[in-house]
């Protein structure tokens, strides 16, 4: 357990690269400007199958790792010291990140529609603040995870019978039960209620969003206390969830799932699932073991992420409107998201009274 899990680092650089891909594949789809994106003038629809691939299991990954992370910060730290390692890694930079950088990214959005109710500053605080923080959002949920988990991780954090049920074949898929009743109760529950939540893929600021990101960030944390049971499983079962992930999948694609809302989220929850543990396995095989390139990247992604938003909303608001074909701007724009956030992160990684509001540590 006190091993350092390279493949963990791996896999968290990669879901918060792949959220950023996202975001800006979501201004090139028709509902960019509902969720306050500034929009390609062309929207291609062939992106959207793209992004649909990821779009079930990309959160619900982060909170995965958000979990395993915690549990092996539990076994070098006591209770008191993860708590207060926590609050600063998401808090302060959630408080800081919102106030600056998604403040500035709906102060962009707003200007480019024209929108006049986010004209002045106060009024995209307001805003950004009522929305969690914008893409920030999911910092405040895991951090509520850790005030209900971290007094009982003595509790939670043993090895017990569920090892051994690792070591049989299909054991893993146990866990698969309490993420399909979620699915089952969004089935339930959806266009029902104002809080709860519509699509399998609303995760910020609904109760389905929180409760599986609980479940998740949960699971996370009882996987990895099996020891090597879990990482064994991953590399055992990779290819059968990747299987099932593509089955789930096309099932989806060749039933039109441009419109499936209408599907059954208990599906949608199992192509989650196995897409998730098919990630997890293939980053035990390949990725687990240290490189320079990953010390580099598992530090620089966090303030990457915080600040990508408003950059995004920059280069879009200049680049939308070009007659330049989406297959050559969208590259082009991820090149220069990636290149502008990374030279502020490099602009504040040796300020020591910055660093705490990007989610560095001080050595």
């Amino acid at each position: 357990m006190n091993q350092r899990r390279y493949d963990i680092d791996a896999l968290r650089s990669i879901a918060m690269f792949l959220l950023i891909f996202y975001h800006l594949g979501i201004s090139f789809t028709l509902i960019a400007p509902q969720i306050l994106f500034v929009q390609n003038k062309r929207t291609p629809g062939g992106i959207w199958p793209l992004l649909n691939t990821m779009n079930n299991w990309r959160i619900p990954l982060v909170f995965l790792i958000a979990g395993v992370a915690l549990r092996l910060s539990f076994s070098k730290r006591t209770k008191m010291q993860i708590f207060k390692e926590r609050a600063k890694i998401l808090i302060l930079p959630w408080l800081f990140g919102t106030l600056i950088f998604s403040t500035s990214s709906a102060l962009i959005v707003g200007r480019y529609y024209n929108y006049w109710w986010l004209d002045e500053i106060s009024e995209a605080v307001f805003f950004v603040l009522e929305y969690d923080g914008l893409h920030l959002w999911f910092l405040i949920n895991i951090f509520l995870y850790c005030l209900v988990l971290i007094p009982i991780l003595n509790f939670i954090s043993k090895e017990n019978f569920i090892a051994s049920l690792l070591n049989k074949p299909g054991g893993i898929f146990l866990f698969a039960i309490p993420i399909i009743a979620e699915g089952h109760l969004l089935n339930v529950s959806r266009f029902k209620t104002e809080t709860y939540g519509d699509y399998y893929n609303s995760y910020a600021l609904t109760d389905h969003g929180f409760l599986l990101g609980f479940l998740w960030f949960f699971i996370g944390i009882i996987l990895t206390s099996q020891g090597d049971a879990f990482w064994e499983s991953n590399k055992k079962n990779w290819r059968l969830h990747l299987a099932l992930g593509a089955l789930s999948y096309f099932y989806r694609f060749f039933n039109n799932f441009l419109e499936d809302y209408a599907l059954d989220n208990r599906l949608i929850a199992f192509e989650s699932f196995n897409f998730i543990f098919a990630l997890l396995g293939i980053a035990a095989v390949f990725l687990n073991k240290d490189s320079p390139q990953l010390t580099y990247y598992k530090t620089a992604v966090y303030p990457v992420y915080i600040v990508h938003l408003p950059v995004q909303m920059a280069v879009m608001y200049f680049f939308a409107g070009s007659n330049i074909h989406p297959i050559i701007k969208f590259p082009i724009a991820l090149f220069l998201i990636c290149f502008l956030s990374l030279t502020i992160y490099h602009a504040v990684k040796n300020i020591k009274l910055l660093r705490p509001l990007f989610g560095l540590r001080n050595k």
